[in-house]
């Protein structure tokens, strides 16, 4: 995982913020949005969707990892890759990992998630990551 590191991948986590400021409009869920690439085309864009389906696993990163497999018809998103409007939460990382994209790019850091009142710390300690 890592944060921006061209213009690319800032033009890319705009859009998964925006995706993020969209669920917050509608009331979906938390303000995390998530944006799968690939050959520099947005395939699909998702945001958390928690509260409007009473899913704890509807997570953006997770909604948009469901879409852009059902599109692909695979279960590996090889070649592309996952950016977050925050960095993803263990349950994320783990469906990240098993999705296999190329990268993942987040904007905000778990600690910046944290001091807006989304704290994992508990989760990673848990399950002994970092």
């Amino acid at each position: 995982m890592q944060q921006p590191d061209s213009n690319k991948d800032r033009y890319f986590l705009e859009l998964a913020i925006a995706e993020a400021y969209k669920g917050m409009e509608a009331g979906d869920g938390g303000p995390f949005g998530c944006v799968i690439v690939k050959d520099n085309e947005v395939l699909v864009a998702g945001h958390n969707r928690v509260l409007c389906t009473n899913d704890p696993t509807a997570h953006a990163e997770v909604v948009a990892i469901r879409e852009a497999c059902a599109l692909l018809n695979d279960f590996q998103l090889t070649g592309c890759v996952v950016y977050a409007s925050c960095e993803p939460c263990p349950m994320c990382m783990g469906a990240i990992y098993w999705a296999r994209p190329e990268r993942v790019v987040f904007a905000s850091s778990k600690k910046d998630a944290a001091e807006a009142g989304f704290d994992d710390s508990f989760i990673y300690e848990e399950i002994s990551i970092a």
